[in-house]
């Protein structure tokens, strides 16, 4: 696992694409946003990775699924029915392109299974990008790919965090409760007789916001570059290489080759590439492909962690 600030931190649960190997499972990975967690894809076996990899269940309130065919999406029926034996009570939120809520109350009816928890389904549907979610620390966006059903990628973006008061400084200067809350939001403080408190001397800069995008099965098409522009790590699908380029055109899939293009024309700081056909004994080659165009490149494996920025 790298070393540094852990506050934002991609954990890959699954490497392979639609058949899965004796040592790669399909697509799933955990992205940590200071400590919560957001599931993007849950093919089969996501929730026997996530004991693996000690991934807390009780932390999941979101889950992204980029599209629905089953290396992305059969592991999460098990894995709400494992919630609800868990005793969950948090509501638990979908995000899926349609008709995922049609797929889920059918399974959920056919198996008798009685959700003890709220469970929100966000419908995507969007051909352009999109803000599906927003809290206090992230935004989160979907953008459209292009694959044989709907199937779209995932962008994270962290918001700037508050600016950070200087220990000393709060004695120094007096600094009331009040007074802090403002310095922290970059504003002087003024005070009766003139005085002014200056942010800038009592308060350092945050850490700037970090940012990933999931690019998962896409054809490639020059404008996805734009979608993923300047991001710190961009996850982008490399199920074949070069020797099977006419294989991913016609199976709406992208070559080592093309996820490392959309890196660089987007000019991400690292690219991640996964859900390797089953016919690649190890990801070296489509690895090497990949740093041909993009130097700053790595082949996913499972279990591997890698932080944001």
């Amino acid at each position: 696992m790298p070393d540094g600030d852990m506050s934002f931190r991609l954990t890959i649960l699954g490497t392979s694409s639609a058949l899965p190997t004796s040592d790669r499972y399909p697509t799933a990975h955990v992205l940590n946003v200071h400590e919560r967690l957001f599931l993007i894809d849950c093919g089969e076996g996501t929730q026997m990775q996530m004991r693996r990899y000690r991934i807390r269940f009780g932390r999941i309130n979101h889950i992204f699924i980029s599209h629905l065919h089953g290396d992305h999406f059969f592991g999460l029926y098990p894995l709400l029915s494992s919630f609800n034996l868990m005793g969950r009570k948090t509501p638990l939120h979908l995000y899926a392109p349609e008709p995922v809520e049609d797929l889920v109350s059918r399974h959920l009816s056919d198996f008798d299974i009685n959700l003890g928890f709220e469970l929100v389904i966000h419908a995507l549907g969007s051909r352009e990008c999109t803000l599906i979610l927003n809290d206090k620390r992230v935004e989160v966006f979907c953008f459209p790919l292009r694959h044989r059903i709907p199937s779209y990628g995932f962008l994270f973006r962290e918001k700037r965090a508050e600016r950070n008061i200087i220990p000393e400084m709060i004695g120094k200067h007096s600094l009331s409760i009040a007074e802090i809350g403002h310095l922290k939001r970059g504003e002087d403080i003024v005070r009766e007789g003139g005085e002014v408190v200056s942010c800038e001397s009592v308060t350092i800069p945050p850490p700037e916001p970090v940012s990933y995008a999931f690019c998962s099965d896409t054809a490639w098409f020059p404008e996805l570059s734009e979608y993923v522009r300047g991001v710190d790590l961009l996850y982008h699908e490399a199920t074949f290489g070069d020797d099977n380029e006419d294989l991913a055109h016609k199976t709406g899939h992208s070559t080592a080759r093309h996820a490392a293009t959309v890196a660089r024309d987007a000019g991400v700081k690292k690219l991640v590439i996964g859900h390797f056909s089953a016919r690649y004994k190890t990801a070296d080659i489509l690895e090497e492909e990949a740093r041909q165009v993009f130097s700053a490149t790595e082949a996913a494996r499972e279990g591997t962690s890698y932080i944001v920025g």
